[in-house]
């Protein structure tokens, strides 16, 4: 069985690679993470991402639709504007965490590492629990048997 210490570290060591590839994904310029950016359903092509913003659209006036799919266009764009922030993607990734079924479904290494984590702080609990419950048996049958000199 592995020492305590190990999974904890392990645990950091692993949200912290999470959060960081969770930053990459959320914080990166991509059509999905634009603020401008609306996805809709068009028949017999999927999910597009068509960009709403008022500059772009006076530019293409003519068009009156810009789409923005991919992340070359996302990358040349001069008015992006990620609607992520490094605090948001933070705080949603901690909430992740904190779900017990989010958290297995996302990231499995992790919950399995904090259930092991809260099982052990459990049993440390329980074992304390059961040793002061011994030893208070202990002292009160000294004193019901006039064993304490």
């Amino acid at each position: 069985m592995r020492d305590r210490q190990e999974v904890l570290e392990r645990y950091r060591e692993l949200s912290a690679r999470y959060l960081e590839e969770r930053r990459e994904k959320y914080l990166s310029r991509n059509p999905i993470n634009c603020a401008s950016n609306v996805r809709l359903q068009v028949k017999g092509k999927g999910r597009l991402g068509f960009c709403q913003n008022p500059l772009i659209l006076a530019r293409c006036a003519q068009q009156k639709v810009f789409v923005c799919n991919d992340g070359a266009t996302a990358e040349r764009c001069k008015v992006f504007c990620c609607k992520n922030t490094q605090d948001s993607v933070d705080r949603e990734f901690k909430e992740v965490l904190a779900s017990p079924a989010r958290c297995g479904n996302d990231y499995p290494k992790l919950a399995m590492l904090i259930w092991f984590l809260q099982d052990f702080e459990i049993h440390g609990r329980t074992a304390r629990l059961w040793q002061l419950f011994k030893r208070l048996v202990k002292a009160l049958s000294g004193i019901v048997t006039l064993r304490w000199w």
